[in-house]
């Protein structure tokens, strides 16, 4: 019976140790790259493969721990639950991130192109530049942490697909950038309400900051809307596919987060929103398989019925 207990006991730790390390370690944040990728390569109708995923992923992730890392001490006050688990694996830090840096170096020699490959290299010292000299420039450009970070990951949806297997760049892709690069400044910002107080005693010039954090919601609203109008227009005018408007369903899944924010009162609320945020990308080609499989199997169905009458 103690022995059931410890054992118990001893994975439930576990689990634990775990769960903090997939939510503080960036991992899940770090999903959101290849889920761009799978839903540009769905919305245009390109190949796509693991390796690539699998790279895609691997650049946000060594980008988000070193940027945690960075600001550990930010998080005693922002963010005190990642700053006491990222405390304990401070030291082996180094470690891992040599493990990252060459298992992403090993597949892009293995699996990519130099196209690809040079365009992988711009953008990772740009998320480390940024994290290292560039973040000061937020103190006299408005918004400019926003723009740069987003810029970054809509490039990187974007551009992968095209880059890796030498497409074209065209307009099914600028309009999917567009509509990433709208939905992405929406959950930028978003992340900054939260801490308005501290960017503003920083002198960080954030769109809260500015605003105000009931201005700043009312205009994410708005965005939230302004990025869908691209979609529909392109659908209608036969640019992307018909599936793509399953995607709608984040209007309302952004628009019930951002309407939790104005009501929110304390830390836990704030980090349960933020998961709520970060998921939405890891969303989209769910939806959008799930839009294909229906949208195949209704055709498939309608095809029965015509064979069965002509």
């Amino acid at each position: 019976m103690v022995l059931n207990m410890y054992l118990k006991n001893s994975y439930n730790d576990y689990f634990n140790l775990i769960f903090k390390e997939v939510i503080h370690g960036g991992y899940l944040t770090a999903l959101g790259a290849p889920a761009l990728i799978l839903t540009t390569s769905i919305i245009t109708h390109s190949h796509i493969n693991l390796p690539l995923l699998i790279i895609s992923y691997l650049i946000p992730l060594i980008v988000y721990s070193y940027d945690y890392m960075s600001d550990l001490d930010k998080d005693v006050e922002s963010n005190s639950a990642r700053y006491s688990h990222l405390q304990k694996k401070k030291k082996y830090y180094p470690l891992i991130m040599i493990f990252y840096c060459l298992l992403l170096v090993s597949l892009l020699v293995i699996f990519s192109n130099y196209k690809l490959i040079l365009f992988i290299v711009l953008i990772t010292l740009g998320g480390l530049l940024y994290a290292t000299v560039l973040k000061g420039l937020t103190k006299r450009i408005p918004i400019f942490k926003n723009i740069y970070t987003v810029l970054t990951w809509s490039l990187g949806g974007t551009l992968f697909v095209p880059l890796q297997f030498s497409l074209t760049l065209s307009l099914p892709f600028i309009v999917v950038f567009v509509f990433i690069n709208m939905k992405g400044m929406i959950n930028a910002i978003f992340f900054d309400l939260k801490d308005s107080l501290t960017d503003s005693k920083e002198g960080l010039k954030t769109l809260p900051v500015i605003l105000g954090k009931k201005n700043a919601i009312k205009l994410l609203h708005f965005l939230n809307f302004a990025a869908f109008v691209p979609l529909v227009i392109a659908v209608y005018l036969k640019i992307i596919p018909l599936l793509t408007l399953s995607l709608i369903i984040f209007f309302f899944y952004s628009f019930y987060y951002l309407y939790m924010a104005q009501k929110s009162i304390n830390d836990e609320i704030w980090v349960r929103l933020g998961s709520i945020a970060d998921f939405e990308f890891i969303f989209w080609p769910l939806i959008l398989i799930l839009s294909v499989i229906v949208f195949n199997t209704h055709v498939t169905f309608l095809n029965l019925i015509i064979n069965f009458w002509y």
